[in-house]
């Protein structure tokens, strides 16, 4: 296995976030991890059925739609995910006997996953994922499910835009929900080793070429808000496949919080620069300790003259 080229183990690809791309939706966010990029969609509050009436919250509705063919039980799975997720950091009960609709859609994935056979049985022997990886040959090992669901990076792209839609279309939240993948990638052993394998190398959002030699995948969702995780963020969700050790995850978490830091200040900033919001609040005048009477004295006559201006331009 090459190790990276374009960028280092614990660097992000390029972000991209846009709001508001559709005019008849109430919000819609598309969030971009480097030529992955999933658009979401929310529709309400708007009438709900009356068999799926709450009378004291909105009823949440999630639609994923994969980026080819018919979705099965991994977009079921994501879908259970983003309703875990998203309930207690939305304020539904401000919207009772509503709807929120909430769509998403991969609209750009590299996916290498149709180009490799499609099964549904994970113990299922893959000659060409043995001709294609060396460190597997002889040893029997079995090859991977293909096809079954979507990748680490297109699912934590989803979890973003799913939470920025929201944002886009103006409904209360606790606070703000941001999702990276990590992977931990085989490294080929030395040529002097005995051991037949090197050590897993662990990187940061990983390419869909690199979750398929992924030894396992990992993604992480953090909640960022007063009461809800503050600024450092509270893991509230781990989606992980394949194998891995206890001390592995642990690993992954700590450098996926770090991560998921970078990519809130980077939405917070793209937020800013939308709706033109400052980032703190407005400066306040500071007097050193040691100033005189006659200084504090010259500040206040400023202060009168300021006002007696604004009063004349009012």
């Amino acid at each position: 296995m090459a190790s990276r080229r374009d960028r280092s183990p614990t660097a992000l690809r390029p972000l991209a976030l846009s709001q508001g791309l559709l005019s008849r939706a109430d919000g819609s966010a598309q969030f971009s991890f480097g030529n992955v990029a999933v658009l979401g969609s929310v529709t309400g509050p708007a009438e709900v059925r009356i068999r799926d009436e709450l009378v004291d919250r909105a009823t949440l509705e999630v639609n994923v739609r994969p980026l080819r063919g018919q979705g099965g039980p991994g977009i079921k799975a994501i879908e259970a995910t983003l309703t875990s997720l998203l309930t207690p950091l939305l304020l539904l009960h401000l919207y009772p006997r509503a709807l929120l609709q909430l769509t998403l859609q991969t609209v750009s994935s590299p996916s290498t996953a149709f180009s490799l056979p499609t099964t549904t049985d994970p113990l299922l022997h893959s000659d060409s994922d043995s001709d294609s990886n060396p460190m597997k040959k002889g040893k029997g090992k079995k090859g991977k499910a293909r096809g079954v669901a979507t990748g680490a990076g297109e699912r934590a792209a989803t979890i973003n835009a799913a939470m920025l839609a929201f944002v886009d279309a103006g409904v209360q939240c606790r606070g703000m929900l941001v999702a990276v993948a990590v992977a931990f990638l085989p490294r080929p052993p030395p040529p002097d080793a005995k051991e037949e394998e090197g050590e897993e190398e662990m990187v940061l959002d990983p390419t869909p070429e690199e979750e398929e030699r992924a030894t396992s995948t990992h993604v992480f969702a953090f909640s960022f808000g007063v009461g809800v995780g503050g600024t450092e963020g509270t893991c509230v969700g781990i989606d992980s496949t394949g194998t891995f050790s206890e001390d592995q995850l642990f690993d992954a978490q700590d450098f996926a919080q770090t991560a998921a830091q970078t990519v809130l200040a980077f939405i917070r900033k793209s937020i800013e620069t939308k709706y033109g919001a400052e980032a703190g609040p407005a400066p306040t005048v500071t007097r050193p300790i040691g100033a005189t009477a006659d200084e504090k004295e010259d500040e206040d006559e400023d202060e009168d003259e300021d006002d007696d201006k604004v009063m004349i331009d009012a």
